[in-house]
């Protein structure tokens, strides 16, 4: 068994603190740390008297969040695969991420040696006990597991973030199915999942099978905090998620962006194409740029981020030396020799590729210097 961090996860975008620390107004920043869509859904712009009254019910949030994820209004799916799931849209996938280790009984809770780090913080804050799989093969964890009945979850985040692994819905349908039979659930966090959405889970899932959604990376629309949980009507996890959303959790503006988002089909559909161009152009431009060093070891590559799996010193080094340049990445430690240093995608406008192109080459000055 693994112990997670004793301290709170660190993430990106913290733009307040770093201007402060490097002298450059916020402005003048160019955030490549989180994995948030540059090219944000146009929505209706928000005014004072969308937010005057506490919102209505969301009916009209969740049909369109129901057509989205699973095709249809819920109840009306071909042969009634539908109607016993269950959709709750909250504020944030964090929400469900914060909740959901206090819906499951203490025992043992696998997830990935790479991925978001809320998940892990989270189920040890509940004082669950951690066994970390190989991001790769989530399906080791059934031998792993084969001389215990502690077994309570396992986490899959895919895509994974910061890891970049795609697992087919195939993979993870046997390991639902393993699972059940050891009493256990599986949490899919498929909050990169919009880019490629037919790796996701959804909208046939197995009864031990929770899926969270995001609205903030494709969309682009993070400041929002919208996020949808899906499972099976007769889950106890799901149940108790449902008695734990409280009244006006998402909000007027939110509930109308989201049911905007949710129905432009158009949107989505070219938003996918340009997304996946500008992730591999970008990356394929940082690889070449970052193994003049000879640093990476390996490309993770999403339509929103690209990593660079490199040394933990050397990509401390690249991430210290693009700071003073006003371009803010992500490092993601996995060991204590090896890190990822993550590329959000930039909007691809002339300031932004000028502003990348120029602190490229300054840091790579400052790592002739170190080398």
């Amino acid at each position: 068994m693994t112990v997670a961090p004793d301290t709170s996860p660190i993430h990106g975008g913290r733009l307040f603190e770093v201007s402060r620390r490097y002298g450059i107004e916020r402005r003048d920043w160019l955030d490549l740390s989180t994995g948030i869509n540059p090219w944000p859904y146009p929505i209706t712009p928000i005014n004072a008297s969308a937010c005057q009254a506490l919102p209505d019910q969301d009916q009209a949030l969740h049909e369109a969040a129901a057509r989205y994820y699973l095709g249809g209004p819920l109840g009306t799916g071909e042969n009634g695969f539908q109607e016993s799931l269950i959709l709750l849209n909250i504020p944030g996938s964090q929400w469900a991420i914060e909740h959901l280790p206090h819906c499951i009984e203490s025992g043992t809770v696998a997830l990935p040696d790479i991925g978001y780090r809320e998940h892990e913080w989270g189920w040890q804050r509940a004082g669950h006990q951690m066994l970390l799989y190989d991001a790769d093969h989530p399906e080791a964890v059934i031998e792993k597991t084969a001389d215990t009945n502690s077994l309570r979850a396992v986490v899959v985040i895919n895509p994974n973030n910061p890891g970049g692994q795609h697992l087919s819905p195939g993979i993870l349908h046997t390991l639902a199915a393993e699972l059940q039979h050891k009493g256990a659930v599986l949490i899919v966090d498929e909050a990169f999942a919009d880019a490629t959405p037919k790796q996701s889970l959804l909208p046939d899932i197995a009864d031990n099978v929770i899926v969270l959604r995001s609205l903030g990376k494709f969309f682009g629309l993070a400041g929002l905090r919208l996020g949808t949980i899906v499972g099976r009507a007769q889950s106890d996890v799901m149940t108790h998620l449902s008695s734990l959303k409280g009244p006006w959790q998402v909000t007027s503006p939110t509930q109308q962006a989201g049911m905007e988002a949710f129905s432009d089909d158009a949107w989505q559909c070219r938003m996918r194409g340009r997304l996946h161009r500008a992730s591999q152009q970008q990356g394929q431009w940082l690889e070449r740029q970052l193994k003049t060093h000879g640093d990476v070891l390996r490309w993770r590559q999403s339509a929103l981020f690209n990593g660079f799996e490199m040394s933990l010193e050397r990509a401390r080094q690249w991430h210290e030396a693009f700071l003073p340049q006003g371009v803010l990445t992500r490092l993601w430690l996995m060991n204590a020799q090896r890190a990822i240093l993550r590329f959000g995608l930039h909007d691809e406008s002339a300031d932004a590729i000028r502003h990348l192109k120029q602190a490229m080459s300054a840091a790579q000055k400052i790592m002739d210097i170190r080398s």
